[in-house]
């Protein structure tokens, strides 16, 4: 079952070092032969960070070291911001459009978020994974009906990342799509190592951090 979650975002200064991965579960099994047999455990990618701070005394506790008691290490979750990858446009940084993704139906009028990955201008592949979104930004939330831009009617759980919208849109037939800013749910991996590189500075290095896929 999900553990508990802390709806902030962590924050300090993040240094050049910085690092993230997008791993996917599969499973190999390779015969005497050499063949190989492989498996999609699931078709999401499950980013890890490992994050590198370098903090002024001071701030550090405030910024990081807090967190990591309030989360009791491995056990709650929490937000942060992927700059590479931070809103549902393709390149993962420009300004969200309505039309950025198409949404995930839920429900009669309820729908997911998400980001679909993988573009190729060829259409060449096997599939095209998704991350869903279950923490959007507050504000920045774009829905769209057939291409036209909803102005009212519409309600997004920023907990979740569901949509609703009022009155339910016809389904199949209607489209709908959105856009937004959103955070990654993680959990700390490791135990959080302090150096004290200089009186009044203090380094935070080795700082991983893995995905929650059911915050």
């Amino acid at each position: 079952m999900p553990g508990e979650f802390l709806e902030q975002r962590i924050v300090g200064g993040v240094s050049y070092g910085s690092s993230y991965t997008d791993a996917y579960a599969v499973t190999i099994t390779t015969t005497a032969g050499g063949a190989e047999y492989r498996k999609l455990v699931h078709p999401y990618p499950v980013r890890k960070f490992r994050l590198v701070f370098r903090e002024a005394l001071a701030s550090m506790w405030a910024d990081v070291v807090n967190l990591y008691h309030r989360c009791y290490g491995r056990y709650a979750g929490f937000r942060v911001k992927a700059f590479d990858d931070f809103t549902t446009a393709p390149d993962g940084r420009s300004a969200p459009t309505r039309t950025d993704q198409a949404l995930t139906y839920v429900s009669s009028g309820v729908y997911q978020l998400v980001k679909t990955y993988g573009l190729d201008a060829a259409g060449i592949a096997i599939g095209r994974p998704s991350r869903v979104i279950y923490k959007p930004v507050s504000g920045t939330v774009l829905i769209a009906k057939n291409g036209a831009l909803l102005v009212s009617g519409v309600t997004v759980d920023t907990t979740t990342g569901r949509v609703t919208i009022s009155p339910a849109p016809a389904y199949p037939a209607d489209t709908i799509t959105g856009g937004c800013e959103f955070d990654i749910p993680v959990r700390f991996d490791v135990d959080l190592q302090v150096d004290q590189s200089a009186p009044a500075i203090r380094m935070l290095e080795g700082v991983e951090l893995v995905e929650l896929l059911q915050p």
